[in-house]
């Protein structure tokens, strides 16, 4: 195909055939040398990008049942993953046979189907059915592909060079992922849907692409072998020998026997080992409270405001590292995320015994199936390394670190109760035994920028499977439920916000009826805060004369929640000033039974203290 240098002015049909190309060629890099074709129009670009890949062997079908047997055949013999494409509607349901013999029988596939447009479903257009999952559990995994919608969201905010670069990154991955699905414990098929909008046919030259790894190597690479295997153990190995300035980022991590423990300590075992590793390494290491590993003298705890200078420019380009290794679920932080994909030249490793892909920008290199706490562990009580790093490394970011900490006390001491003032407070005050679970939206972000290291933190737990705030008051007491049952004497708190607690206020029946104890710390702002930081809270047309914006978005519940305290027999206090959360919260460890412990904040005034501590930081870090 031709090759145009230019990224400006990419027609659907090109960008299409570009992103296309790149899948295919990235299958090709994993290993795929085999595909088999049938006829078709609504199929073209995937059969024309297959046929175009001079490392993939292609065998046309003109019947879509032998097409799949044929691709079968190949991939039993040859162990690998095949390919195989076909058109839409019914052309797709011919295949199924095949697919559940792979499944059945253990044989990898690549399923690649075509298919019409969401606009076009159901809609009385022709050669159009329900693909969506149309094997069932018949493959290992089902994903849909649109090409010419792909990471919309970035490409608002991006040049069209760039906003395409992160596509093709994405794809690539993708590819990778449908590849290592395949083969990754019992091989069976996997299904990709592509829903492609006219015109089907190319109509200009495609784009360069440099976004393939060095030397033929695949974008994405996940060692096959069973958890903590040879393999993927030697591509860590070989990544920490080459590294200078390597970087540990720790997120979510309840996996393993450690999460099961009811006192503080064991449960973070994976957290543990992450911080004795960058402790022996000299290392900085970006932890999310929620991971249990910020602690100890590599821990960095104020990289959300670091990083937003960062973003500014403010940063030094010498706090580039060169590998980054992560660990658990990605930080809440988006400066965090968004510094780690700006650096795709950036070796990134993920100790993933799971294969869960936390990764939205699309610049992993490998994902490894290791264990964080055996290999983290066994890393830190091995020798120092031979090859020296860089001996300022560490203390770059340690002394941004604390410039940071101090600008954000200097300002949180202006400024009374706040919310982030009451996230910190409770990073000092808990004890190592007490469990603090933290609702989504703001308060899960205060305690990830303004939560201290320390060597003994409490356990941190949250929903962030799917980041919402429904049931966040029933899962905090199915966490003093446990504590009960294990005798154990921490105390449970629970950080939450007045939109949240009104979502499952009814969870309060639970404190009598069970005889639970939870302490539930109350920040009530008048609404959703979190929206303040979102352009719909200054858009004109949301604040103007009806102020849809605070009765649409920000929702103010007007509860009396003290009353809603006396309904289900909770006890209830309301804070004004720092002194007075410190004492309360005393008061409600003392006591017996669950207590509301209300500070009330209010949403702008939130947002300003926030832009506040930001700017302080940033002028910290690296002064004018």
């Amino acid at each position: 195909m031709a090759v145009n240098d230019s990224f400006q002015g990419v027609s659907r049909s090109t960008h299409t055939y570009a992103l296309l190309r790149a899948f295919v060629n990235e299958l090709a890099r994993c290993g795929v040398r085999a595909a088999c074709t049938s006829p078709g129009s609504r199929n073209a670009p995937l059969v024309l990008s297959l046929a175009g890949e001079s490392d993939i062997s292609c065998f046309s079908h003109i019947d879509e049942r032998c097409a799949g047997f044929f691709a079968l055949g190949l991939a039993k013999a040859s162990g690998v993953p095949v390919a195989v494409t076909c058109t839409s509607g019914t052309a797709a349901a011919e295949l199924a046979p095949a697919v559940i013999e792979a499944y059945q029988a253990g044989v990898p596939l690549l399923v690649l189907t075509a298919d019409r447009p969401p606009e076009l479903r159901e809609s009385g257009a022709g050669q159009t059915i329900d693909q969506l999952k149309l094997y069932g559990d018949a493959v290992k995994w089902f994903f849909e592909v649109d090409p010419a919608r792909a990471d919309d969201e970035k490409a608002a905010d991006e040049p069209p060079s760039a906003a395409l670069e992160s596509r093709l990154r994405w794809i690539r991955t993708l590819a990778c992922r449908a590849y290592w699905r395949a083969l990754e414990g019992r091989p069976g098929p996997v299904h990709l849907n592509f829903p492609l909008r006219e015109p089907l046919m190319l109509d200009g030259l495609l784009p360069g692409d440099a976004t393939g790894r060095a030397a033929g190597e695949p974008y994405l690479r996940r060692p096959l072998g069973s958890p903590g295997g040879g393999d993927a153990r030697k591509v860590l190995d070989r990544a920490l020998s080459a590294a200078r300035r390597g970087l540990v980022v720790a997120g979510r991590y309840e996996r393993g026997p450690a999460a099961l423990s009811a006192q503080g300590g064991a449960h973070a075992t994976a957290g543990a080992a992450a911080a004795a590793f960058c402790a022996s390494r000299g290392w900085p290491l970006l932890a999310d409270p929620l991971s249990g590993a910020r602690r100890g003298p590599a821990a960095i705890a104020h990289y959300d405001a670091i990083l937003r200078a960062a973003a500014s420019g403010k940063q030094d380009a010498a706090m580039t590292p060169d590998l980054v290794v992560r660990v658990g679920d990605l930080p809440t932080s988006k400066p965090l995320r968004d510094w780690l994909g700006s650096l795709p030249g950036v070796p990134q490793l993920a100790l993933d015994p799971e294969s869960v892909w936390q990764d939205p920008a699309a610049v992993l290199t490998a994902s490894l199936a290791l264990d964080p706490a055996d290999t983290l562990g066994g890393l830190a009580a091995e020798p120092a390394p031979l090859r020296a790093g860089d001996a300022d490394w560490l203390a770059r970011w340690r002394s941004a670190d604390e410039l940071a900490g101090e600008a954000m006390l200097g300002v949180l001491a202006e400024h009374g109760a706040s919310e982030p003032i009451v996230a910190r407070e409770l990073g000092v005050l808990l004890p190592e035994s007490a469990t603090l679970f933290v609702a989504s939206s703001m308060p899960v972000r205060d305690i990830e920028s303004f939560w201290p290291a320390r060597e003994d933190p409490p356990r941190v737990l949250c929903n962030r499977g799917a980041n919402g705030i429904d049931g966040t008051v029933s899962s905090a007491f199915g966490v003093c439920a446990h504590q009960a049952q294990q005798q154990a004497n921490g105390p449970v708190v629970l950080l939450i916000g007045d939109v949240a607690l009104a979502h499952d206020i009814g969870a309060l029946i639970a404190a009598r009826r069970l005889d639970l104890a939870l302490t539930l710390v109350l920040v009530n702002n008048g609404g959703g805060g979190i929206f303040e930081f979102l352009p719909v809270a200054r858009n004109s047309l949301a604040r103007g004369a009806d102020d849809v914006y605070t009765r649409h978005v920000a929702t103010p519940t007007g509860i009396d929640f003290g009353a809603a305290a006396a309904l289900y027999g909770v006890s209830h206090e309301l804070v004004a000033d720092v002194p007075g959360f410190r004492a309360a919260l005393e008061r409600a460890f003392a006591a017996a039974g669950s207590s509301i412990i209300e500070v009330a904040t209010e949403r702008e005034s939130n947002r300003t203290i926030h832009e506040a501590v930001w700017q302080a930081s940033k002028a910290a870090i690296a002064p004018a």
